[in-house]
């Protein structure tokens, strides 16, 4: 069996790049010698509490380095990671870990209280913390101290062998579990590694949601493959992303589009030097936003990109020589990866015509946790299915121009239509909903729900109803309460026609200030 094992990166950088700095945290800062001698201790010590080959363990965290660390560390064993969105309600937590069979949870102070009434209906369910908690709850750090100078060898694992599973909203009333393998993680490393021209000297600022691939694979994990150092933010703040780029040097990022006007606002206040930027990457940037980015770092190549769960992040990232000429694009394809555009029939469409991107290549996911159907749907003949409507310029440039799936992205995350219907569905008073994406100034889109009813139906009732099922980023910041929602002759609600309609009415209810609670201000 061939060792492709994610834990080998910090193992022979441990001797490569001993004393070069690895990870830098609040203040904390690790070498490769250091960073390699917490996963192994970490590895031991979960090995003692019982984790092992195949055992899969959660993650409800912000951006802390022992959830890195853990994540390693399950990989050194052979174990796989289930990272999870703490915006989630208990109840989606808990189905969640439920469906992903899960044996341990790890989880901070700030999100123990969810995480505890998450496994509450999950039996059996060991507690890992992974900054101290109260209670009873296992403390990983206290677990690194105790098996200090542990030597674990890495687990003999194969390109197939499961290295996480990250759910994803689709189409489906829940989240499907995308599986990533060592092979994919691998692949996609090895892409970022030759895409951005990764070396040593890079640093990069990490303050995407590790939950997330654009946290872990973004480049994520690959500044630790080629000795460069990762400088891990717990969440983003726009003023501290600037001063952490002076302080540390960065070289590159990844941002959401709705954090360039941040930082554009926190640089009037601010005289940061941001020249060692080279590279940033983002996604459905409008033309003025690019302008933000161009002024805002002028040495660095803005990357336009295209990725999905399914591929291990990024599938497409425009390149330097057309990064202004060709705005709008999402590049071309990465290494090691094959792209096409085709019709319902499978067949390539011309150039500017407009189909469905697929994809295949190492970085692709094998599929989803236990859903075969699916996953005989999306993973066809040996290539992905996006789902994106996309198609190509003359010269090879991928342009995504709609979605078939019905997702929404707002801020930087990705719900499912379906999954905020399905709730809007189970009030006693909703006859039918229909939920799509309105733009947004400040993140891209936001649901907005068009509900037919029953006398006496109320929109505050409603959007109630929604806080107690799902997480507030979820929650349709808009309610329209309608005689009936268009369909076409066989029945299916015409989303378009809800958002051209949508400018001429006036919303029953609607997200406001005075609405805010704390978590919401943690979203915003």
């Amino acid at each position: 069996m061939s060792t492709a094992n994610l834990a080998r990166i910090v193992g022979a950088n441990a001797i490569r790049f001993a004393d070069r700095e690895a990870l830098v945290f609040e203040g904390r800062r690790w070498t490769y010698r250091e960073l390699a001698a917490d996963v192994n201790a970490l590895a031991a010590g979960i090995g003692a509490e019982g984790v092992g080959p195949g055992g899969r363990v959660a993650v409800v965290s912000s951006n802390v380095p022992e959830f890195l660390v853990l994540s390693l560390a399950l990989a050194k064993l052979g174990a796989v990671c289930v990272p999870l969105n703490f915006r989630l309600t208990p109840g989606e937590l808990g189905q969640l870990m439920e469906r992903a069979k899960v044996e341990a949870v790890a989880t901070v102070p700030e999100f123990a209280e969810l995480t505890a009434r998450a496994v509450e209906a999950v039996p059996g369910i060991r507690r890992f913390a992974l900054e101290p908690i109260d209670g009873t709850w296992t403390d990983l750090r206290a677990l690194i101290a105790a098996h200090r100078g542990a030597q674990v060898p890495d687990a003999a694992l194969d390109d197939a062998a499961l290295q996480r599973i990250v759910y994803t909203s689709g189409t489906t009333s829940l989240p499907k579990g995308v599986m990533l393998t060592h092979g994919n993680v691998n692949a996609n490393m090895h892409a970022q590694i030759v895409e951005l021209g990764l070396r040593p000297t890079d640093r990069i600022l990490n303050f995407a949601p590790l939950y997330h691939v654009g946290g872990t694979d973004i480049p994520g994990y690959a500044i630790w493959h080629v000795g460069g150092c990762m400088v891990l933010q717990r969440r983003f703040d726009p003023a501290g992303v600037l001063a952490a780029i002076e302080a540390e040097g960065i070289t590159g990022m990844v941002v959401a589009a709705t954090m360039l006007d941040m930082m554009r606002r926190a640089a009037e206040t601010t005289r940061a030097e941001l020249s060692s930027v080279r590279w940033l990457i983002f996604s459905q940037v409008s033309s003025a936003l690019f302008r933000v980015a161009r002024s805002l770092f002028p040495n660095a190549r803005l990357i336009e990109g295209y990725g999905l769960t399914e591929t291990c992040s990024g599938l497409t990232y425009l390149d330097e020589a057309h990064m202004e000429s060709k705005q709008g694009s999402v590049g071309l394809p990465v290494a090691w990866v094959d792209v096409r555009v085709v019709d319902a029939k499978g067949n390539d469409v011309g150039i500017g015509e407009n189909g469905e991107v697929i994809a295949r290549g190492p970085k692709v996911s094998p599929g989803y946790l236990d859903d075969p159907e699916a996953t005989a749907e999306a993973f066809r003949d040996g290539w992905f299915h996006t789902g994106d409507v996309g198609c190509f310029d003359e010269d090879g440039h991928l342009y995504i121009r709609d979605r078939l799936k019905d997702m929404i992205r707002s801020g930087g995350e990705n719900m499912s239509s379906a999954e905020i219907e399905n709730v809007l569905a189970d009030h006693p008073l909703v006859l039918a909903s229909s939920v799509v994406g309105a733009p947004h100034p400040r993140w891209v889109e936001v649901p907005v729900a068009f509900v037919v009813g029953r006398p006496g139906l109320a929109a505050a009732d409603l959007v109630e109803h929604a806080r107690e099922r799902l997480g507030r980023f979820k929650v349709p910041k808009e309610i329209y309460i309608v005689d009936d929602l268009p369909t076409n002759p066989s029945g299916k609600v015409l989303k378009r026609s809800l958002r051209e309609l949508r400018p001429a009415l006036t919303p029953d209810w609607a997200y406001e200030e005075r609405d805010r609670s704390p978590s919401d201000a943690e979203d915003e």
